[in-house]
């Protein structure tokens, strides 16, 4: 009967532990469902442009001309990445697609009231799907919905690296660090390569 008793508390645990952690990484895929910030302000779309590219600057004008009032922008680029054609606000910070996502959330964290209640991702098309995912896995939970909705289906390559990052992202979320670290040789070329 003991025996039977502590079965159930472990299962019990087992269950409420299970759902508890369920319920975390389902978050930011909610919160925008249910507490979504409001959208009824001008200007509360926000076109980000993932490290410049003249095609990327091309996917976001597509983006903003198809929005209602005109979008602000933003530029996430490395310090030797691609200058935008016309003048946009930038951050000059992040040296690969998760790096680049976590500073948007940071940076979107900390803009003053009303903030921006949709997030659309200017990228390549390949590059859409893993960057839409990772900016939902971070910036989801304040309530900020990320388009484009629609996105092509990725390489095979590019799948592998959208499992990888939304681990990173997931790693992030929990102890504010990428995992970067865990690839020292990868780190440092990429780094190297964007000039931080």
């Amino acid at each position: 009967m003991l025996f039977g008793q502590k079965r159930r508390q472990v299962l019990v645990a087992l269950l409420l532990g299970t759902s508890a952690a369920g319920l975390w990484l389902a978050w930011p895929w909610i919160v925008p469902l249910v507490s979504p910030v409001p959208t009824s302000t001008a200007g509360s779309d926000l076109v980000v442009v993932l490290d410049g590219g003249p095609g990327r600057f091309a996917v976001a004008d597509r983006i903003g001309n198809a929005l209602p009032q005109p979008p602000g922008r933003l530029l996430i680029r490395c310090p030797r990445g691609t200058l935008p054609p016309q003048p946009i606000p930038e951050l000059l910070q992040g040296f690969d697609t998760a790096t680049q996502i976590t500073a948007l959330a940071h940076w979107l964290r900390h803009q003053p009231s009303p903030r921006s209640a949709r997030v659309w991702i200017a990228t390549d098309p390949d590059h859409t799907a893993r960057s839409v995912v990772l900016a939902r896995i971070a910036i989801g939970s304040q309530g900020i919905r990320v388009g484009p909705a629609d996105w092509p289906t990725p390489s095979s390559g590019e799948r592998r690296k959208l499992l990888r990052d939304a681990l990173r992202l997931t790693l992030w979320r929990a102890t504010g660090s990428t995992g970067a670290w865990l690839v020292p040789d990868a780190l440092a070329r990429k780094r190297a390569q964007c000039g931080v």
